[in-house]
């Protein structure tokens, strides 16, 4: 996909401090990620096989890694500098990790031998307009394999506008103030954040009357987008948890 400002993800820089810089700047960032975990557990899978998409420094494959001694995963992301950072930190892991490089609209699930069990994104399938959102979702559970399930944690919008709007502010208020409180190792790539972070108040709330584009922050509501994972097949769809613009949705595919 095209994406507008798209030199965001491929900075060395970004992708090295990721994993510190998330969990300061996303309110709910490990929330939501262990929520995923969790339900995993409850659901006592014998195998499971993950597919991350857009995996990125690799925080959630590492997670489930450590989780789920006998899982591997497929690791999809374009970026060969987070794809750098995800291998060195998950090299302990070896052969149960297989490295994709693919954006979303390509065709990634020809290089998959094994079917997923289980299907995650975080924070990267909102760049997609509605239509290559639906394709790809259609694709998630095309390749899932029968009784998997899928898990989409991203930007959303809520039940009503006012709400979105409050949310992207508190997102605004939330990153100034972590300069009160970022370490001074951090205090460099704070500021690189916050440089591309005033591109996307600029793209979300300054110029929210412009249309969007491919590659901008397409932010829909999680109901519409429930009900899109319902109507290609996926079963007890629902929103499994939700922290401000942040959603946990996904569904099942049946046997």
């Amino acid at each position: 996909m095209e994406q507008i400002d798209k030199n965001r993800f491929h900075l060395q820089k970004m992708a090295v401090n990721y994993d510190k810089m998330c969990q300061l700047m996303v309110p709910g960032y490990d929330f939501l990620q262990n929520a995923v975990i969790d339900i995993l557990k409850f659901e006592n899978m014998e195998k499971i096989v993950l597919l991350d998409l857009g995996a990125g420094s690799g925080i959630l494959i590492e997670k489930v890694l450590k989780e789920f001694p006998d899982s591997t995963c497929y690791y999809i992301d374009s970026s060969d500098e987070f794809m750098s950072v995800a291998k060195e930190k998950l090299q302990k892991y070896k052969d149960r990790v297989n490295y994709i490089k693919s954006d979303f609209c390509r065709n990634w699930e020809s290089e998959i031998t094994v079917k997923p069990t289980v299907i995650t994104s975080m924070s990267a399938i909102h760049h997609l307009q509605t239509e290559n959102k639906k394709k790809l979702y259609q694709k998630c559970y095309d390749v899932l394999e029968e009784g998997g399930w899928f898990f989409n944690i991203d930007e959303m919008k809520t039940v009503t506008e006012d709400a979105y709007l409050k949310n992207l502010y508190y997102w605004v208020h939330h990153a100034k103030e972590q300069k009160y409180i970022v370490s001074d190792d951090l205090s460099s790539p704070y500021e690189a954040w916050m440089e591309k972070f005033s591109n996307w108040k600029k793209r979300n709330l300054d110029n929210a009357h412009l249309p969007k584009q491919e590659g901008n922050d397409i932010h829909e509501p999680f109901l519409a987008q429930l009900d899109c994972l319902k109507e290609i097949g996926f079963t007890e769809t629902d929103i499994f948890s939700k922290h401000l613009l942040w959603c946990l949705i996904g569904g099942k595919k049946s046997f």
